[in-house]
């Protein structure tokens, strides 16, 4: 990967990146939500199937994830539609569920996660 370039814009610290390696993070984003939506599925309710339509459908889980902070939920919502059509397309209630699950798992990640090296 390409060496960040680091800067504060409008109090807000941003990175740059190389556009490849950009692609790089959006595919490994995409690989972990769908690994995320299978564990979930494996942890679903007592007879094996979770509630969640998103959890159920890797493909439809990694897409949202990967506008989760990008979109509204009712944009999100409209993508999938484009995307997956109205069968497989979530409500804008279980993305907005769905975000609460993922920024939930990423919290728990990260709290058991050794302190990074400080810059």
């Amino acid at each position: 990967m390409g060496k960040p370039f680091k800067r504060t814009v409008a109090g807000v610290e941003v990175v740059t990146i190389p556009l490849a390696d950009y692609a790089k993070l959006l595919d490994c984003q995409r690989q972990l939500a769908e690994l995320r939506a299978v564990q979930s599925g494996l942890k679903g309710s007592s007879n094996g199937h979770s509630r969640s339509p998103i959890d159920r459908d890797p493909e439809v889980a990694a897409f949202i994830a990967n506008r989760l902070g990008q979109m509204t939920f009712s944009d999100i919502r409209e993508a999938c539609l484009d995307q997956f059509g109205a069968d497989r397309a979530p409500s804008r209630s279980a993305i907005h569920l769905y975000s609460i699950r993922v920024a939930s798992r990423l919290r728990r990640t990260q709290s058991h996660e050794p302190p990074g090296n400080p810059a």
